[in-house]
């Protein structure tokens, strides 16, 4: 599977305070992955290095072959083609669901904007809601306009900070299905963070286990689950440390 996104070495920190000591993953062309750990192990901050949000002090990150983040050299947000759904999705109370989702994409001309946005109406399945606020829908349906609003500019790569985590457990397992179904439909990329271990089970077709800042595993959910590579690993994923780890960190 070819390298869509590349993050190598990178270490983040913020003031003096190293957060990330070093981290090295890859995401293939339209593959889900999930960095998942427990709050505080770096799992956000190497989420928002990605995205543009935080620079790096050492190593490097490629989107689609180029570097989009180096020591000294961070591409701003806006020109990285990657989306972000934050944890309390970010939506603009004064606005529609239908201005929500043109909100990145107003530089466009009105027929290619109408165009996008009706194709994502139908996408989240939302068509009969264009005109209602964020007050008026349900916290599923606000995660979908901000998964809409993320895909409305066409991003290389999704980025989803926590997205389910204020929604009460079967609506989170009901979305989690519902999200990786529409990225699979429609062939895109993404990076799921969470401490969850159902909602990354789910969701991703890899998972990097992640504690201190450091990748402790990556690798397919089921190698994860059957073959832990530590102690922490299969602590944190409910299973059992047997003789037969998962080999290497990252691929």
């Amino acid at each position: 599977m070819s390298k869509l996104l590349e993050v190598k070495q990178i270490a983040c920190r913020y003031g003096e305070k190293v957060i990330i000591p070093e981290l090295t993953f890859a995401v293939g062309q339209q593959q889900i992955a999930c960095l998942l750990g427990p709050s505080g192990c770096g799992k956000t901050t190497a989420l928002r290095a990605i995205a543009g949000f935080e620079p790096v002090f050492q190593g490097q990150i490629k989107l689609n072959g180029s570097v989009i983040s180096e020591p000294g050299n961070t591409l701003v947000p806006e020109k990285r083609k990657v989306g972000m759904v934050f944890q309390d999705y970010a939506l603009f109370p004064h606005m529609t669901v239908r201005k929500n989702i043109a909100f990145g994409i107003q530089d466009l001309d009105s027929e290619e904007k109408n165009r996008i946005i009706d194709r994502l109406m139908e996408m989240i399945n939302l068509q009969d809601h264009a005109d209602y606020y964020p007050h008026q829908l349900s916290g599923g349906q606000q995660q979908r306009v901000a998964l809409a609003r993320a895909l409305a500019p066409n991003p290389s790569i999704l980025l989803m900070d926590e997205p389910f985590s204020n929604l009460d457990t079967e609506l989170r397992r009901k979305l989690s299905l519902e999200v990786r179904e529409i990225l699979k439909q429609n062939q895109i990329a993404a990076i799921l963070v969470t401490h969850d271990r159902s909602e990354a089970f789910n969701m991703a077709d890899e998972i990097g286990v992640m504690q201190n800042g450091t990748l402790q595993q990556w690798g397919l959910p089921g190698e994860l689950q059957q073959h832990p590579a530590n102690e922490f690993v299969a602590a944190f994923l409910g299973s059992k440390l047997t003789d037969k780890s998962s080999s290497g960190l990252s691929k």
